[in-house]
């Protein structure tokens, strides 16, 4: 059986990714597993170069099949900020939060369009395979609601939805989700990349 790699130390998001990889005959391990404390540096401007850096460092590195993501939040009152610092923006995810809503406080609901993207590299150890990126269109709500999720869910609410992404059930949120919609293309290029077992 094939070996996955998937270039991250983040539970949170193997649990949504294994989810969301689940038709694959690959056995998928993580960088907890390979090199436990190992965090590439995520230095690029774009969501792209920092996937891509990922996923070239850890297969170089490893030798194996590497998936690798970056995503995160662009809310466009904060001129597309937090970006790429989603996860630095500050140290947890209460914070994180605090800090957007400090920022957006007093911006009324039609100026707080936001979206979260996610970019996905796959690599080997000669060359980056596929890149491919999703979005998923919200608003950012004034407080949080819901338990589930992670990061910014609480504070997301896609268009067209009265729940936030932190109020959906994991098999709801990744129908819709940036790294829902990135992570089935990259299950669809690795069934087609990998063959037939």
């Amino acid at each position: 059986m094939d070996t996955l790699l998937i270039a991250t130390q983040n539970r949170h998001k193997v649990g949504e990714m294994v989810e969301l990889l689940a038709g694959l005959t690959v056995q998928v391990i993580t960088l907890a597993d390979v090199e436990p404390g190992w965090d590439i540096p995520e230095t690029g401007l774009t969501f792209m170069e920092n996937a891509r850096q990922k996923a070239v460092a850890a297969a170089k590195k490893t030798g194996l099949l590497t998936l690798a993501d970056d995503s995160g939040l662009a809310v466009d009152a904060l001129q597309g900020e937090p970006g790429v610092h989603s996860k630095r923006f500050a140290p947890s995810d209460e914070q994180r939060i605090a800090k957007l809503l400090g920022l957006l406080e007093g911006v009324p609901a039609a100026q707080r369009s936001a979206r979260f993207h996610c970019a996905v590299a796959i690599a080997d150890p000669d060359a980056v395979l596929t890149e491919i990126e999703e979005t998923v269109e919200g608003v950012i709500l004034t407080a949080p609601r819901g338990e589930g999720g992670f990061g910014y869910d609480p504070v997301f609410e896609p268009v067209g939805y009265t729940l936030t992404l932190a109020e959906m059930s994991m098999e709801a949120k990744n129908a819709i989700s940036h790294r829902g919609k990135a992570l089935r293309r990259a299950a669809d290029f690795l069934h087609g990349w990998l063959g037939p077992h």
